[in-house]
């Protein structure tokens, strides 16, 4: 296991910036600027995103993490902290209006398990084009810092892109599924710029982009519990064997 002091610079230099977007997004969540409030949250997300790119010494980037638990767990903390009260305070909504009602729990899971099928099978894709080694080393810092991506990935990316960013979405279509899912997709795409490395032919954003445009398509059939399965599970294999 890992510990960088460095690495808590990443908070100091980034809650900053929420403090300074929040009541921009919260004047936008009031009067209803769909397109505006779109545009603003995707920026704050990628700016929290991308600053951790300066820090890829110590805590490696995407696959290959560092086993700094304290950061990652604390950046788990920060994640869900800033996504409820995102959710609660500024978008002023609660989970059950964003796609967290789970009317069939086991359908819920069925759909997320059966959603995971499609990435396993590009997975030897991605180690073959990015040239990763797949390790079964599987240390207790390992399985920290992965169970800490697979909240984040299940709580802060679900509610603040399938849940509140593709309900803003598919308000500007029209509700038009198609539209819906290909721009959520996108979005969510263009927010992992940089984060992830180019290689192989862009696998890891052709990656991205295929689980972002599943995931949008699960929001609209079933709801946040089936894309937080599908996208923690997905995540929590890709950590847990690099």
């Amino acid at each position: 296991m890992e510990f960088y002091a460095i690495n808590l610079l990443y908070f100091i230099i980034v809650i900053p910036i929420i403090l300074i977007a929040y009541p921009i997004l919260s004047k936008l969540c009031k009067e209803d600027r769909h397109l505006l409030i779109i545009i603003a949250l995707s920026l704050l997300l990628f700016s929290v995103r991308f600053v951790l790119i300066f820090f890829q010494e110590t805590i490696g980037i995407m696959p290959y993490l560092v086993e700094d638990i304290v950061f990652y767990s604390l950046l788990m903390v920060f994640g869900v902290v800033i996504t409820l009260f995102f959710t609660f305070k500024i978008e002023n909504t609660t989970l059950e209006e964003i796609g967290g009602k789970v009317e069939d729990v086991k359908k819920s899971i069925f759909y997320g398990l059966i959603g995971l099928i499609p990435l396993l099978f590009l997975l030897p894709l991605i180690v073959m084009l990015a040239n990763i080694q797949i390790s079964l080393d599987i240390t207790s810092g390992k399985i920290i810092v992965a169970i800490s991506f697979t909240v984040l990935a299940a709580v802060y990316e679900e509610i603040m892109f399938r849940g509140i960013i593709q309900n803003h979405i598919n308000e500007l279509t029209n509700e038009k599924e198609v539209q819906t899912i290909l721009f959520t997709a996108l979005v969510f795409t263009v927010t992992h710029l940089f984060y992830l490395p180019f290689i192989g032919f862009g696998i890891f954003y052709i990656f991205v982009f295929i689980m972002a445009l599943l995931l949008s398509l699960l929001r609209i059939k079933a709801d946040l519990l089936a894309c937080a399965i599908l996208h923690g599970g997905i995540v929590f294999i890709l950590i847990i064997f690099v």
